[in-house]
């Protein structure tokens, strides 16, 4: 089995890098801490490197305040990267090829479409059809026999939950919710979940939503609904990025939408979109790779450069000088 080769590359390894993709999500970092804790209980010397800070919801997950921004990977016997929907997702694309290239060991943990990671990776420990690769961990975990302990548990149920929406959004299988059972069980803190990912919401981060939700705008014809967030919005509302989270979700659940995109400036001069659908008929991972992005059938993202600009009638997006 696919699970007995990763184990057992896993136990022949003693030096392990984790590898969480940039704009860290509540799976991506649930299913780090889960490893780490996992690997630091069989004696393994393991670090977890992520280009990105941890988003403050996520902060209260374990070992968290042990993720680095780099390492030096030649002092790795074995990566294993978690979650992430291709190579350049971990800010690391370059340095990752000359990895391998150097006959060292790339483990790809993730359920996202298949892309390039899966050409250079030893091993692909993957599985389209898991809500989340907290759900991949959680069969990795067991086949190791690991005791599942509340720290454990709590990871892996905020893994499930981020990426379901809260067990909202069609990924929720019939496995997904037997294996939160099972995580219940072993005491996950369902309430220590819910209070920083879904319930703390700050007044600057309210007031961002606001503006917008003010901004909606829906085509008649494609039936999409979408918004824009710019760095003024953030300054004026005193808001930071993390406060961005979950409002695309929201604007998700309008009747009669097919589809949701959030636009927002991030700090280096980008536009970064979030994408979302729960219509089984459309596909926002194929939208968003027109734009070089990636992700899933109903959740993606995409970078593009550009700028928003708010005019009286609304909104508009330069792309490169030019405007869309």
């Amino acid at each position: 089995m696919l699970v007995d080769k990763v184990i057992s590359k896993i136990l022949r390894s003693e030096k392990i890098l984790l590898i969480v993709h940039e704009n860290p999500d509540g799976d991506t970092l649930a299913s780090a801490s889960v490893v780490y804790q996992v690997l630091k209980r069989l004696g393994k010397e393991v670090a977890i490197v992520c280009k990105d800070p941890v988003p403050k919801p996520f902060l209260f997950l374990p070992e968290m305040d042990k993720i680095q921004n780099d390492m030096l990977f030649g002092d790795y016997e074995l990566i294993l990267v978690i979650d992430c929907g291709d190579s350049r997702r971990t800010g690391f694309d370059r340095r990752l090829k000359d990895f391998v290239r150097n006959k060292k060991s790339l483990i790809n943990i993730d359920h996202h479409p298949k892309n390039d990671l899966h050409k250079i990776a030893n091993i692909n420990y993957v599985d389209q059809t898991a809500s989340s690769t907290a759900e991949i961990i959680w069969e990795l975990v067991e086949r190791m026999q690991v005791d599942i302990d509340k720290n454990i548990a709590t990871a892996l149920f905020a893994g499930l939950y981020t990426d379901t929406g809260g067990f909202k959004h069609s990924n929720t299988t019939p496995k997904t919710l037997q294996i939160a059972a099972e995580l219940m069980h072993h005491g996950a803190r369902i309430k220590l979940i819910t209070q920083n990912v879904s319930l703390n919401k700050t007044i600057p981060a309210l007031k961002l939503w606001g503006v917008v939700l003010s901004r909606l705008s829906k085509h008649k014809e494609l039936k999409i609904v979408s918004s824009v967030v710019t760095r003024k919005d953030l300054i004026t509302c005193g808001a930071t990025d993390d406060d961005i989270a979950g409002v695309v979700n929201l604007m998700n659940t309008i009747p009669d939408s097919k589809a949701a995109v959030l636009f927002y400036e991030t700090e280096d001069d980008k536009i970064r979109a979030s994408a979302r659908t729960e219509d089984d008929h459309v596909d926002v991972a194929r939208l968003a790779a027109v734009f070089g992005g990636g992700g899933h059938k109903k959740a993606a993202g995409f970078t593009i450069d550009g700028k928003i600009e708010i005019t009286q009638d609304g909104w508009k997006i330069a792309f490169n000088n030019t405007s869309a």
